[in-house]
């Protein structure tokens, strides 16, 4: 793990953040850490659609029909 600090933050953000880290039931470190996780995973999911949208999925991933999907989930485990 790496520590990140964060210069210039505004009184007004600061208690936003800290107010919805106490509603959460969580410490403010809690709520950034989950907060910046999402981040980078919705990031991640964000380059994997570009990919996907232009075409450029890597060679091993194969095309699944909606209904073959639902039906696996379907299936019993």
């Amino acid at each position: 793990m790496v520590a990140l600090q964060i210069r210039g933050v505004s009184e007004p953000t600061r208690s936003m953040l800290s107010a919805e880290a106490r509603a959460r039931g969580e410490s403010l470190q809690e709520y950034l850490l989950e907060l910046l996780d999402r981040e980078a995973h919705d990031i991640e999911n964000r380059r994997h659609l570009g990919q996907w949208g232009a075409g450029s999925l890597p060679d091993e991933t194969q095309s699944v029909g909606l209904g073959k999907l639902i039906r696996s989930e379907r299936e019993p485990r």
